[in-house]
């Protein structure tokens, strides 16, 4: 039986989202699976953890985190060895020991972090499996093109010119979409969703999202959408693991019970079907399942840098409306809401652009060049 491993880091929910929704496929199809978070697989990261670091600055200065992306693509063009590699050499020595020990004929990575890793190994070490990673956005993320696999997953063909560019060979390039898990691709109607939440059947539902960790000014945001006098408006906000925005949110609702606070949940796709406008940022895997539940889509509190490229991305392609602040982020969910042609323009082209077989399509290759050797320089 062949065996694969998935890697991951949580450095956002959406990571884990993918590799879990390849993991899913791989399982139907009789393979053997482990799914492990790189950042925790050999010991709990200390109290200062790139994890925990990554995730306060996304949450508390995220214009740090756009000054960070944009050094990274400045250091990555220039072709030099980065930081980011050589953080991710500790743990070289212990993830191939792992891989052999456990004979795992691939590896998949839906996070930088772990391609980096299996870049340092197959330079020192013999790793008996093959490599691969999946773009997790719709742009080519810095340092991507010093990691060295058997082939890289891309999101949509528009992103391979990007790839080839950075430096990245044509044949690695495999175009099969964002994988995305059975649950957002379920026959679950708006009524179903809103009868499973326990919402109200008539209310014109604003769902808005913050990401895994919580990030954006979701209370700012709440406060423009309420000055609109509509009472059958219900504001439902997932805080993600978020504690601090949690509770100033419930501090809202006792304000005005419009707004509902979720805790974070795993019913996300639940929530995406029962909205009549979805407002979040722009994480790629987000993006992505939102666009294959078809649900209006606004991009609002973008961090700088990756989430910026993925929300333009959707917008030029029609799949998404972009608000730069949170006028415009009240304007144009409203729009969607009570004018059906620009919803109804904007599910068409998620329809037309957004591929619903990416996880099938990446189970499908690693099954199929499982055969080949796999060895790496001494």
């Amino acid at each position: 039986m062949m065996k694969v491993l998935l890697l991951s880091c949580s450095t956002g929910e959406g990571h884990n989202h993918c590799a879990r929704a390849v993991r899913q496929q791989l399982d139907r199809m009789g393979v053997e699976t482990d799914f492990f978070d790189m950042l925790h697989l050999f010991g709990e990261p200390g109290p200062i953890g790139v994890e925990q670091l990554l995730n306060v600055i996304s949450t508390k200065a995220p214009n740090l985190f756009g000054w960070m992306y944009r050094t990274g693509e400045k250091v990555s063009a220039l072709g030099v060895t980065s930081p980011v590699y050589l953080m991710n050499t500790n743990y070289g020595r212990k993830l191939c020991d792992l891989i052999n020990k456990n004979g795992y004929d691939a590896v998949v990575c839906s996070h930088l972090f772990p391609m980096e890793t299996l870049t340092f190994i197959r330079k020192h070490w013999e790793l008996k499996a093959h490599c691969y990673g999946i773009l997790s956005d719709y742009t080519c993320i810095p340092f991507l093109a010093e990691t060295e696999l058997d082939a890289y997953f891309l999101p949509h063909e528009r992103v391979k010119a990007e790839c080839e560019q950075a430096g990245i060979p044509a044949e690695r390039l495999i175009v099969t979409g964002m994988p995305v898990a059975d649950s957002f691709r379920s026959e679950m109607t708006k009524a179903e969703a809103r009868a499973s939440l326990e919402l109200p059947a008539e209310a014109k539902i604003y769902l808005i999202m913050t990401g895994g960790i919580g990030c954006g000014d979701a209370i700012g945001l709440c406060e423009k959408l309420l000055k609109f006098p509509d009472d059958e408006m219900l504001l439902c906000v997932l805080a993600g693991r978020n504690r601090e925005l949690l509770d100033a949110l419930d501090a809202a609702r006792h304000e005005d019970p419009r707004v509902r606070p979720v805790p974070f949940t795993d019913r996300v796709s639940a929530y995406m079907r029962a909205a009549d406008v979805l407002l979040s940022k722009a994480g790629g895997i987000s993006s992505a399942e939102a666009a294959v539940v078809n649900v209006p889509l606004l991009h609002t509190m973008m961090i700088p840098g990756v989430e910026t490229r993925n929300a333009r991305f959707f917008c030029e392609l029609g799949m998404s409306m972009m608000a730069e602040n949170f006028d415009e982020a009240a304007r144009f969910a409203d729009r969607m809401v009570y004018d059906e042609k620009t919803a109804a323009r904007v599910k068409e082209c998620q329809r037309q652009h957004m591929p619903q077989d990416g996880a099938e399509r990446i189970a499908a290759y690693v099954c199929g060049h499982s055969d080949r050797a796999t060895t790496a320089e001494p």
